[in-house]
């Protein structure tokens, strides 16, 4: 198996894990009226898409 396969694989796996759990701390955030949870629940979804964009081409053109 390809390393950039595995790894990039691994590394999308733990980013949407964490968006996973930071969408329960985003849902808190609204419901108690805090922002400061929404603003970093929203700035780790958007850490996990712009990482996604930028791997998932490398390991399409590495198979």
């Amino acid at each position: 198996m390809n390393a950039t396969i595995k790894w990039g694989g691994a590394g999308l796996l733990l980013a949407l894990a964490g968006t996973g759990f930071v969408i329960s701390e985003i849902r808190h955030g609204i419901e108690v009226g805090n922002p400061l949870p929404v603003a970093y629940g929203g700035a780790v979804v958007l850490a996990t898409v712009i990482a996604a964009l930028l791997i998932i081409p490398s390991m399409r053109s590495s198979s």
